[in-house]
């Protein structure tokens, strides 16, 4: 009988979260990576963390907005209320420079200041002592930047509803929020609160972030009160324009706690929203279990219609996916991603975008455990195969720092190989209860706190007792997966090895097939191989599996000629 050897590189059997998943598409590293970045004058400006701005902190914005939807423009005031953290004679706010400034002064004095203009980097004449508490007031007003592709392109979103009633909203994390505000635009400082007035035309109503202290009307305007009681990215404070009906819903959290839970709709949606946010209550208490507490119980969650897909903005999650459950068939996919963000992007903010895979990436794996928790291992599996799908490989992971570069069509990786890489970790660990811990910890430590990528791999390096340094610098810092080469041959050996890693890499633990039971292999840059038992038939059953860790699988018979030699 002729002797073969089945490589099943394609269709692989399910055997565990960190065994085989039921289909592999195979991961490819690019020929070349990606082009080198351009930034523009504006993302410098926006993206350095200059001396400009770490001069101050800021505490506090009180922030009042009028909204013409006829006009498409915004009239508005902001108080920045901050600490001098060192003497100073110069601090950068900023603003797009479709605003125009009518009036900048300081309410000390309650003095004009003097201020230049350079893209959207506002420089203002403010000195102050080390210590000194101040506030300042900008008046402002213009029409913002149209969101080409909201949330990706940022900006507003003029829309209306099918009784042509004005349904307005603003993205802009990617772009920031000074596309719309003036502010100091960077995530490192976080306002410990935030107050909202947004004034509406009488009819409408203007949803923010936080806690709602009602409403006050004036002629034939009306204006919404909000206030956000915690710290807050500056990308997260929204607004929410439309002709809406309120609904209250209440969860009850693992510790007893109630939350109140406030739903914004239009009118036509109603009936299909009490249904359909009803998946909230298992998505919440699913990660309450899986990460600690949900984050802001003072300041409540809702869930408002918003005219495009998607947004985390804290506490006032944008839902616009059309009530469909597009997940598992039971899930919608924008409830359960951006309640995710709540904990991972809201309350665990990066420093630099640069390391925004904290934030996507944590919140893209949590959808996989949401799905491991509710309907088990194949669920998480299938979910995994889906991010797998959109790995590109182009760049690294984590990006250029001091540069506001988070876009989506340039870095895709930080979502689904940023699941990939957590994945990969628990699959290193091989043990659950380390893997959770550490998660759970990472969350329990910088809860209302700013990161960067150091923060959680000192963290694993710490909890496990290993140096993961090489884990990491692999997947975060290159853009190229490691690589095994293989070859086979009639007699029913395996030959294996990495081709594009260095020693350090040898440390790395896949899975494999044989008969059907699993093995794990340690390979490294010389090659190893295997004799393969035969079935009864006669036959030898093997299959590696790419998909307990990110890795690429090259068939490569070179490998038998240096075996040879």
């Amino acid at each position: 009988m002729k002797k073969t050897v089945f490589v099943s590189l394609i269709l692989l059997l399910t055997f565990s979260s960190c065994g085989l998943l039921g289909i592999h598409f195979k991961v490819h590293n690019p020929k070349k990576p990606g082009k080198s970045l351009k930034y523009s004058k504006e993302e410098i400006l926006l993206g350095e963390l200059t001396q400009y701005r770490t001069c101050y902190d800021v505490n506090y914005y009180d922030f009042s907005l009028t909204v013409d939807p006829d006009k498409k423009t915004l009239d508005g005031v902001v108080q920045i209320h901050a600490t001098a953290q060192v003497d100073f004679d110069t601090l950068q706010l900023d603003l797009h420079s479709n605003f125009e400034i009518t009036k900048l002064i300081d309410k000390t004095t309650n003095k004009e200041l003097m201020f230049e203009r350079n893209e959207r980097a506002v420089f203002v004449h403010s000195p102050r002592k080390n210590g000194d508490s101040f506030i300042l007031q900008i008046s402002y007003n213009g029409q913002p930047v149209k969101a080409k592709k909201a949330p990706w392109k940022g900006g507003f979103v003029w829309e209306k509803d099918d009784e042509k009633n004005p349904w307005i909203g603003v993205a802009c994390e990617s772009d920031g929020a000074s596309l719309w505000w003036p502010l100091k635009d960077h995530t490192s400082d976080e306002a410990d609160s935030v107050r909202l007035h947004y004034t509406v035309p009488q009819g409408l109503t203007a949803v923010g972030n936080g806690q709602f202290e009602g409403e006050t009307k004036k002629g034939d305007q009306s204006t919404f009160n909000w206030f956000v009681s915690y710290p807050i990215n500056s990308y997260n404070v929204t607004i929410y324009v439309g002709k809406f009906r309120h609904f209250n819903d209440q969860y009850t959290g693992i510790n007893g706690e109630t939350l109140e839970l406030d739903h914004y709709v239009l009118e036509k949606n109603y009936f299909a929203a009490k249904k359909h946010f009803e998946q909230l209550h298992p998505i919440l208490k699913s990660f309450e279990e899986l990460f600690g507490e949900y984050p802001w119980y003072r300041d409540g969650f809702k869930l408002v219609e918003s005219p495009y897909a998607g947004m985390e903005h804290q506490t006032a999650i944008a839902y616009g996916n059309g009530y469909r459950n597009n997940g598992d068939n039971e899930t919608d996919y924008i409830i359960l991603h951006e309640t995710a963000h709540e904990w991972w992007g809201n309350s665990v903010t990066v420093k630099d975008l640069a390391d925004v895979w904290i934030q996507e990436g944590f919140a893209t794996y949590a959808e996989a455990l949401y799905y491991e928790k509710k309907k088990g291992t194949d669920a998480y599996n299938s979910q995994l195969s889906w991010n797998r799908i959109m790995i590109k490989n182009k760049y690294p992971v984590v990006s250029q720092k001091d540069r506001r570069c988070f876009h989506f069509r340039r870095n895709s990786d930080v979502y689904g190989k940023g699941a990939w890489i957590l994945h990969s970790l628990r699959c290193q660990l091989e043990d659950d209860s380390l893997f959770f811990d550490i998660i759970k910890s990472f969350y329990s430590e910088f809860k209302y706190q700013i990161v960067e990528t150091k923060d959680f791999t000192d963290l694993v390096n710490t909890k496990t007792g290993s140096d993961y340094s090489w884990f990491f610098d692999q997947y975060l810092m290159s853009n190229f997966v490691p690589e095994l080469d293989y070859a086979y041959t009639p007699e029913g050996l395996v030959y294996y090895r990495w081709s594009n890693v260095s020693e350090s890499y040898n440390q790395l633990k896949i899975s494999a097939l044989i008969k059907g039971e699993k093995i794990t292999l340690i390979p490294s840059a010389e090659v190893q191989h295997l004799d393969l038992p035969k079935n009864n038939s006669g036959t030898w059953s093997f299959s590696f599996s790419p998909s307990s860790v990110l890795y690429a699988l090259n068939e490569n018979s070179k490998l038998l000629k240096e075996v040879k030699k």
